[in-house]
């Protein structure tokens, strides 16, 4: 209930100093500066998209904001969030390039008596304790939303290529596992290679590429870890339907966060499904919260964005993404 009565408070838009989200504030918003150790928005659009956004609600706010790119380079953001440190921001942002990596520094912040709000990407179990809350996906569930709409897509039979994000990075981890246990209780899908394509659209286009040159028809489904990907694989299937490599409309494709060119997909019948992950909400739910932190504010360890699922069946339900 607490969780579900903070969402309803972090939808109401905030066009005044003091919004009504925030209860009792310790100081003005402009007295407050809030940190943040980024991911990097070059990662790709929805990255991107993020970072725009959470600059511009800072503005809107009037809050004062540190904003470090660590160009998805977990030992530059290691640095970075000590630099927060040193600088006494009053709450930080900090999205894990490394989720295991960003613990020690993470603990230092804690010891500093800064509030930290990891976004997005969930820290390590072992740093949970020094961290004020997570916002963001549920990164499992996302998967395993679209690995339903595999089996479904597949009827429960049918090999399967994955095209995976940044080793080592949680979001990665994540969806492989939400995906892989979501088909696991269906014998008839067989998982036949699943490699990193570091979220981007052109790594994910030359990996697919190799796959349908190693597998050929044998592919009857493409697992990509977001529409970036997807968008790239997409191109590479296109691309060998139209030299006669592969059959025609038959190699299903589902991922893990819907972007603007592959819900067009959906919508044309030439992909099958994704999941909405919105970096608007993402972006201004961590901002909320690392606000009320810095204020003292009680908030929920664990803000989830709502992911309903896009298909052909849905698609009337739901906006098209901006990136």
């Amino acid at each position: 209930m607490a969780a579900a009565a903070f969402m309803l408070g972090l939808a109401t838009a905030a066009h005044a100093a003091d919004p009504d989200w925030l209860k009792s504030p310790r100081k003005p918003l402009g007295e407050i500066t809030v940190g943040f150790a980024n991911l990097g928005p070059g990662v790709n659009a929805y990255s991107a998209t993020y970072t725009k956004v959470f600059n511009q609600y800072a503005k809107e706010l009037g809050i004062k904001t540190v904003v470090l790119d660590s160009q998805a380079d977990a030992a530059k953001q290691a640095s970075q969030i000590t630099d927060l440190i040193a600088q006494q921001v009053d709450s930080m942002v900090v999205w894990p390039v490394n989720g295991k990596g960003v613990v020690p520094f993470v603990k230092r912040a804690y010891q500093a008596g800064i509030p930290v709000i990891i976004t997005n990407s969930n820290i390590d179990p072992s740093g949970a304790k020094y961290i004020t809350a997570y916002t963001g996906p549920d990164d499992y569930h996302e998967a395993n939303l679209a690995g339903k709409m595999m089996v479904d897509a597949l009827h429960g039979q049918g090999n399967v290529v994955m095209l995976n994000g940044i080793p080592g990075y949680t979001v990665t981890q994540l969806r492989i596992n939400g995906f892989t246990d979501a088909v696991k209780d269906h014998p008839g899908i067989k998982i036949i290679d699943s490699q990193p394509a570091y979220f981007s659209q052109e790594k994910a286009q030359t990996l697919m590429e190799n796959y349908i040159t190693h597998y050929g028809n044998k592919i009857d489904g493409v697992f990509s870890v977001d529409s970036g990907v997807g968008a790239g694989a997409l191109s590479a299937v296109q691309a060998a339907e139209a030299e006669g490599k592969l059959k025609k409309g038959h190699v299903q494709m589902v991922d893990a966060t819907i972007f603007g060119g592959v819900y067009d997909a959906i919508k044309a019948g030439s992909y099958y499904g994704s999941v909405v992950q919105s970096p608007e909400d993402d972006a201004k739910t961590a901002l909320r919260t690392a606000v009320m932190a810095a204020e003292g504010m009680s908030v929920p360890k664990e803000v989830f964005l709502p992911m309903p699922i896009v298909t052909s069946a849905t698609i009337g339900n739901v906006a098209r993404p901006s990136f």
